[in-house]
């Protein structure tokens, strides 16, 4: 009797019982037509990739299919790779193993996941992971594998067993994936001890976990509540459909495009957004390379440092880090750099207690730079000074004025030709009411900036809200075409 007759014979006797599905995945097993592979949707050299984990009996084209395709089709997510990584996982009894193949435990498949991070992803400076059922216990086990976590800026779990299967018990013969996903099981008391030890649900990269409203196999008790409700998320479909929306505007999707968007928290950062997204990764490199070393970073690198954790997102860090520095004490560019994070917080939340603070911080930086004879750091607070004051009060330009004619006045006297320079002056005619002038200034500095994204951005926004305030949309859409927006 041929080998694959008695295989299948074997294999149908073992499965009385089960559904034709299980037996299906157990005749796959046989054929050995379940192996692990990656397939790569979208692969242009960025520096930020996203990587898709498929869960038990999954495999990585079927499994999140279209959502790989969607993501690409995101303009908001072009600067992303993709990836999906697909791993050997069939309903294979986990006995007999001189003829049934050997399947990893999850374990192992997470240091699969690891050896891929560590070689196929390590140009990459962001990288976001998102785990469907068990693939979602495989990325916890990488995670908590790894000392160094710092390139992982996303995470999303998608009916995601992480407090275990009761029904489990039921398949412990089977394989040492189901096993692993015992509630009662050493791998998921292990998991989540270490878990909650490590982050005690405060996570360096932005987390959720998402439930199926109608997932009958994996209940909210073990895919949400290990984790605090803020991170909660609830879309329909059950525990297969909800990895594979109808449309982008299917919830499953938007939460992935919401997770891995830019955001409104560094929505001053203007430019296409595969510029954009790539500037956010190398943020989270010099984050990371920086922070390491943050003790003996001069005040060039410690600027930088709090530069990049804005750029990521982090703006609270940022500001606690200023407060906290010494520099800040007798520096009046760094007492500018954090009177400038709350006037980026005053943007966003419109919240007066910012207003005041950016204005406070501002305001003391100035009368001790006036005090020095300090051209460029006088011009530097003035001008935003006189931004500051037309957001307290449109109304009444007269703090405006004086503050913009203060820092035109020191623009004439530093003449450093710098693009700061032009951009102050730039900005300080808008106040003035000499808009011609002030489009020459701008296209000068944009110019010697080589259009920096962060540069052109500062500028820009301070332009345009002017520009608002002031009742000046024709100015606005003229800056716009000047800023080639």
């Amino acid at each position: 009797m041929p080998i694959q007759k008695i295989l299948s014979d074997a294999a149908i006797s073992a499965a009385q019982g089960v559904s034709k599905i299980v037996l299906g995945k157990l005749l796959q097993s046989v054929k050995g037509e379940k192996k692990g592979t990656i397939i790569p949707y979208r692969s242009e050299g960025n520096e930020s990739i996203v990587c898709f984990v498929h869960g038990f009996s999954g495999d990585p084209e079927s499994t999140f299919k279209p959502i790989p395709e969607f993501i690409i089709a995101e303009s908001e997510l072009n600067g992303w790779d993709v990836i999906s990584i697909g791993y050997s996982t069939d309903l294979m009894p986990n006995i007999g193993k001189g003829i049934w193949a050997a399947t990893p435990d999850i374990t192992k498949i997470a240091s699969y996941l690891q050896t891929n991070l560590e070689i196929l992803f390590e140009h990459y400076n962001r990288v976001a992971l998102i785990g469907h059922s068990m693939g979602g216990l495989v990325i916890q086990r990488t995670i908590l594998n790894r000392d160094d976590i710092h390139k992982i800026s996303h995470v999303l779990f998608y009916g995601t067993p992480s407090g275990g299967l009761k029904k489990a018990w039921l398949l412990r013969w089977f394989k040492n994936q189901i096993s692993d996903m015992d509630y009662e099981g050493e791998f998921i008391k292990k998991l989540r001890n270490e878990w909650n030890n490590r982050f005690s649900h405060k996570y360096p990269f932005k987390f959720a976990t998402v439930a199926g409203e109608l997932d009958e196999f994996v209940p909210t008790n073990s895919s949400l509540d290990p984790f605090t409700k803020d991170y909660h998320c609830i879309t329909a479909g059950n525990h297969i459909t909800m990895v594979k929306p109808e449309s982008n505007m299917d919830t499953s999707f938007q939460v992935i495009k919401k997770m891995l968007g830019i955001g409104s928290g560094i929505s001053y950062l203007i430019g296409n957004d595969k510029d954009l997204n790539n500037l956010i990764a190398r943020y989270y490199e010099e984050a990371d390379i920086l922070g390491k070393k943050l003790p003996d970073l001069d005040a060039k690198g410690f600027k930088k440092y709090i530069f990049a954790l804005e750029g990521i997102g982090k703006i609270d860090d940022a500001i606690k880090m200023l407060e906290e520095s010494e520099i800040i004490k007798f520096n009046t560019d760094f007492m500018g750099i954090l009177g400038g994070r709350f006037k980026r917080k005053y943007l966003v939340e419109e919240t007066t207690a910012f207003l005041e603070k950016a204005i406070c911080w501002y305001d003391k930086a100035l009368q001790l730079s006036l005090r020095s004879n300090n051209s460029s750091q006088i011009y530097y607070h003035a001008i935003n000074l006189a931004f500051l004051f037309l957001m307290l009060d449109e109304t009444d330009l007269t703090k405006t004025k004086e503050m913009a004619q203060l820092a035109l006045k020191h623009c004439q006297i530093a003449k450093g030709g710098q693009y700061w320079e032009d951009a102050t002056i730039a900005e300080a005619y808008l106040y003035l009411n000499a808009f011609e002038q002030s489009k020459i200034f701008y296209t000068s500095a944009i110019n010697k900036c080589n259009q920096s994204i962060r540069e052109t951005s500062s500028m820009l926004i301070n332009a345009v809200y002017a520009c608002n305030s002031l009742n000046r949309p024709d100015w606005k859409k003229e800056l716009e075409n000047v800023f080639s927006i």
